[in-house]
């Protein structure tokens, strides 16, 4: 069994050699995606989650995520979630936790799975840019249409909430980019919300959603306007 480094190191060269032949068009994405998804499953030839360092189980999951082996990814994240809470990595927990709630959500279990992102929901400011990111792009897109659609809305409203709090370096070149970036997200993140509750037929819901992207787009323009 490879290394969880070693595992990550060779799925990310592969990924990106991929990457480059998807960008110029020789393989379509749904190739590209076929072409990883083997690869992942090759890399992870006799793994098992009991056998992992769980300092590194999380570089396994990446790759069980690629390879959508949701089982396996499960029981290796639930082993990064313990491991986390146990040395009191922030970042490992809030970001592990978020991977296990999506693959919940991939499994069907769209209940458990808001259950596990809302546990991330005490990080401090700090630790907390990855959870709107995951509820809206991850989560809610793996768990969307299973019955539980006016709860995800419930959650990516939560999400935007914390969003809205995070606190990141503004004199680095991530911090820059997340706060430029944080209004666009949010607009798209109420889009969802409104998309969520007319699924659930629930229009005045997502009527006052709507209100709040467009209100958000608009305050977003007339910033940019004053900064030009």
């Amino acid at each position: 069994m490879l290394s969880g480094d070693n595992v990550a190191d060779q799925f990310q060269s592969i990924s990106d050699s991929m990457a480059v032949h998807r960008n110029r068009r020789e393989i379509n994405e749904a190739e590209y995606e076929a072409i990883m998804r083997d690869y992942a499953s090759k890399l992870l030839s006799g793994y098992s989650p009991d056998k992992a360092d769980p300092a590194k189980a999380y570089k396994y999951a990446e790759v069980l995520i690629a390879a959508k082996n949701w089982p396996v990814a499960k029981a290796t994240l639930e082993v990064a979630v313990k491991f986390a809470r146990m040395t009191k990595n922030q970042d490992r927990r809030v970001n592990d936790s978020l991977r296990l709630a999506r693959v919940y959500a991939e499994m069907g279990d769209v209940a458990e799975a808001i259950k596990v992102a809302r546990s991330t929901f005490d990080a401090p400011p700090e630790e907390s840019a990855p959870i709107l990111f995951a509820a809206q792009y991850e989560i809610t897109r793996a768990g969307r249409g299973k019955g539980k659609d006016i709860e995800l809305a419930h959650l990516i409203e939560d999400a935007i909430a914390i969003d809205l709090k995070v606190k990141v370096n503004a004199d680095t070149a991530p911090g820059i980019l997340f706060l430029r970036q944080r209004p666009h997200h949010i607009s798209v993140a109420w889009r969802t919300v409104a998309t969520l509750y007319s699924a659930a037929n629930r229009p005045d819901l997502a009527a006052k959603a709507l209100l709040n992207a467009d209100t958000l787009g608009h305050h977003s323009m007339m910033d940019q306007t004053r900064t030009i």
